[in-house]
């Protein structure tokens, strides 16, 4: 049970990665030391979403990406023009970042702040995807009082079952709105998309969010 409670705090704290983080972004461009191929220019690679299907999740995860797409050992998403992969930090086995992002809020301005997703990993353990999603809620609530969620509901992604929900709180003077979708994978396993702007720019970003969630494809 500890070990569960470790591995949500985790993926709280991805969620929320901008808020406790300042200027976490700085250095965005900056090739990924991790990063096996940091080359600037791409070959495209055909079928690679079916290669290396077997890795198992405790391995290493190798990210890159391929044209469009970010790309790793578990799964694949599409990415935006102007999105970019960044060195994923603990908790996340990925971050792609909206590198081109210019903001008028001055306090998100004073943190360096970029709308960015997140992709997480972690086990149901037996509970359902309403009752996973209520256990991060509840730890968000005890991270960060001011949070407000909204719109929750069940949604599929690429034939699985998900569950979306919308959140709202503010930090730093910054106002921000988070989406969080969590995917139900293989057995007990579960995977936790999070998207994180600010509100004043939610209208701009919410299709955004939608179809880069739409796009999110385990591997077989």
């Amino acid at each position: 049970m500890k070990n569960k409670i470790i591995i949500i705090t985790l993926i709280v704290l991805v969620i929320i990665l901008a808020v406790l983080t300042s200027f976490y972004f700085v250095g965005l461009n900056k090739p990924s030391i991790n990063s096996p191929k940091n080359t600037t220019q791409q070959a495209p690679v055909e079928n690679q979403g079916e290669t290396d299907s077997g890795a198992g999740l405790n391995n290493q995860t190798n990210i890159e990406q391929l044209q469009n797409k970010l790309v790793t050992d578990d799964f694949e998403v599409t990415l935006p023009a102007g999105w970019e992969k960044t060195a994923p930090v603990m908790g996340a086995s990925a971050i792609a970042v909206n590198a081109d992002e210019r903001l008028n809020d001055p306090a998100a301005q004073k943190i360096n702040f970029k709308s960015y997703f997140a992709v997480s990993y972690d086990m149901l353990q037996g509970k359902s995807l309403s009752e996973y999603l209520q256990t991060v809620k509840n730890q968000l609530l005890q991270t960060i009082s001011n949070v407000v969620f909204a719109n929750e509901k069940d949604i599929m992604i690429n034939n699985r079952s998900a569950r979306a929900i919308e959140a709202e709180l503010i930090q730093q003077g910054v106002n921000y709105k988070i989406l969080m979708v969590v995917v139900a994978g293989k057995g007990d396993d579960v995977w936790v998309i999070s998207f994180n702007t600010i509100k004043s720019n939610w209208d701009e970003y919410k299709e955004t969010f939608s179809n880069i969630a739409k796009s999110f494809s385990l591997k077989k």
